[in-house]
């Protein structure tokens, strides 16, 4: 395998310890579903937060194993058990059935980690 290659899986394998630290038992979804966040949030005020739709697309999972993945990395799991916060769940003011996603200041915080990872 090419260095470049071996580099990049090296890359996943430290976001992947960055997320396990957070809670053992975290998979790859999750990641994923994170990651979708962080390329979809707002880069300015202008900007609109993404939907769960949007989400789902870009990570190619069905609509509601995204919202589901989202629920775990936002403040309560579904089971009522304490999520990671990292993101945050709003209805759409213009639209009341669609979601959209925003990070959280842990999430942000997370995101600059990975960021910085990646150097």
């Amino acid at each position: 395998m090419a260095k470049h290659g071996e580099q990049k899986l090296l890359d996943l394998l430290r976001i992947n310890q960055v997320f396990m630290e957070l809670r053992p038992e975290i998979n790859l979804s999750l990641v994923s579903a994170f990651m979708a966040a962080v390329i979809k949030h707002p880069k300015t005020e202008d900007d609109r937060a993404p939907t769960i739709k949007e989400l789902s697309i870009l990570a190619d999972v069905p609509y509601t194993s995204m919202s589901r993945h989202l629920r775990y990395l936002g403040a309560k799991e579904r089971t009522g058990k304490p999520g990671l916060n990292l993101v945050e769940v709003r209805e759409n003011p213009d639209n009341k059935r669609e979601k959209m996603v925003y990070l959280t200041a842990a999430g942000e915080e997370l995101r600059d980690q990975i960021i910085r990872l990646l150097r």
